[in-house]
């Protein structure tokens, strides 16, 4: 390389670091007057809030929102809105009455009606935290707005206010085609206003677009009640399976026959996701008649299907040893595993276990007769793991006792893996080493 290329090479880094530093320096300025604006935008928001918390009145409102700057009139909405949420101070009744009486609120409504975009956003979240009829139907209106910004702003805010005169505004939306407002979003406002009038939303599930039938069940799922069965039944044939699956749903919140029926038929749905949302609504109306089809559904194909199939059971029929034996009887061992999960999980086992201490000889004897069916079923493990968990030593003694009766080499292998436990009870270990003399004695020393 010739002297001037270096020389030419040796400018440019020069340059390089100079307009680095440069850019440095402006960034480090840029940051420091932001940092300097955001301090004083936050003592100039104390004093203001101190000021109408400590009054709280519309002339004190009226006399701050008069002299003051766009700037402070923006953290005094601020201020305002933080009040609505907290109510720590100020009832949001209150507050919109003193907005109304200053001229705020109708300043908001001017706004999302004739507003740039930003303030027709900014217009419409604010009035979502102070009811007003004006407030309501002027958002309602403003659901037709052309910017998918505004209209997602609207649905919060009439979610927000939950009443049913916006309903309007958001069936409006929810025939909209999906544009920035979230399907649960909607559904979610639409629940919120329907929670007294849930008929209001039956034309959503005649809409032609799948999508808008598929939001208004999620929405009626929530809030459903005698009086939308019929159309309920009608929607649960819904070629959409996302909408016989909601439908199933609202289904589980209507506890009378002609529900239970149409649950029952779409427990033998093709799809596997509408079969687990009508057994789970079998469940919790708790419905006798749901105990077949709980039953056989133990075998579908689909595990979550099983699982909720075995949530519908423990419901319709309970835990007990009778059960059992029916599941036991359809020789399937997918659909015991599935049972046992679930009952598992509500503690099933560790109460059936607490019948071997009992003062109740009927039930000791259901208990020790259904955990040896258990035990002949395979179900071993989690019961060796009461053994060296339950609290109470007597119930372990005679849960081992019942355990050592099986011949099934993995109860064998279970209860041996025991004696290398830290802190197991020395009782346990000698019934366990006396029971299985050829397992090595080195696993006594830590018992």
């Amino acid at each position: 390389m010739t002297p001037s290329s270096l020389l030419v090479l040796q400018d440019a880094v020069y340059v390089l670091s100079l307009l680095t530093l440069l850019i440095a320096l402006v960034v480090y300025l840029l940051m420091e007057t932001q940092h300097r604006r955001q301090l004083a935008r936050d003592a100039r928001r104390l004093i203001l809030a101190s000021k109408l918390v400590a009054h709280g009145d519309d002339a004190t409102l009226e006399a701050l929102w008069g002299r003051s700057s766009r700037l402070d009139r923006e953290i005094i909405e601020e201020i305002l809105m933080d009040e609505a949420r907290s109510g720590e101070v100020i009832s949001a009744g209150v507050l919109t009455r003193s907005l109304i009486a200053v001229g705020i609120y109708e300043r908001w409504i001017k706004q999302l009606k004739a507003g740039r975009v930003s303030q027709r956003v900014r217009a419409a979240l604010k009035l979502g935290y102070f009811y007003d009829l004006a407030g309501v139907q002027a958002l309602a209106s403003a659901a037709g707005d052309p910017s998918p910004q505004v209209q997602m702003a609207v649905a919060l805010s009439l979610g927000r206010l939950a009443q049913a005169r916006g309903l309007p505004g958001l069936i409006r939306l929810a025939h909209c085609p999906p544009k920035m407002i979230p399907d649960f979003t909607l559904a979610a406002a639409l629940a919120a206003c329907a929670h007294e009038c849930p008929d209001q939303l039956m034309e959503l599930l005649q809409a032609p677009q799948a999508r808008t039938r598929m939001v208004g069940a999620w929405a009626i799922s929530e809030v459903a009640n005698a009086s939308v069965l019929p159309r309920l039944l009608v929607a649960a044939r819904d070629p959409d399976a996302e909408v016989r699956a909601k439908v199933a749903r609202a289904l589980g919140r209507i506890d009378v026959q002609e529900s239970i029926d149409e649950l029952l038929h779409m427990a033998r749905d093709p799809i596997w996701f509408v079969r687990i949302r009508a057994l789970d609504a079998l469940g919790r109306l708790r419905a006798s008649a749901g105990a077949a089809v709980a039953l056989a559904s133990l075998q579908d194909e689909v595990r979550e299907v099983r699982y909720r199939a075995a949530f519908a059971l423990r419901q319709t029929l309970g835990m007990t040893s009778q059960v059992v034996a029916e599941v036991l009887a359809t020789g399937s061992g997918l659909s015991f595993d599935s049972m046992i999960s679930e009952w598992d999980r509500a503690g099933y086992l560790w109460n059936l276990a607490a019948g071997l201490s009992t003062g109740d000889w009927p039930r000791f004897l259901d208990s020790r007769d259904t955990l040896q069916a258990l035990i002949a079923s395979g179900v071993t493990r989690v019961l060796v793991h009461l053994v060296n968990a339950y609290p109470d030593l007597k119930i372990r003694l005679r849960l081992l006792r019942l355990l050592l009766a099986s011949a099934d080499p993995k109860v064998r292998t279970g209860l041996a893996a025991l004696l290398s436990r830290p802190g197991l009870d020395r009782r346990l270990a000698v019934a366990i080493k006396k029971a299985l003399p050829d397992v090595p004695t080195a696993g006594l020393a830590g018992a």
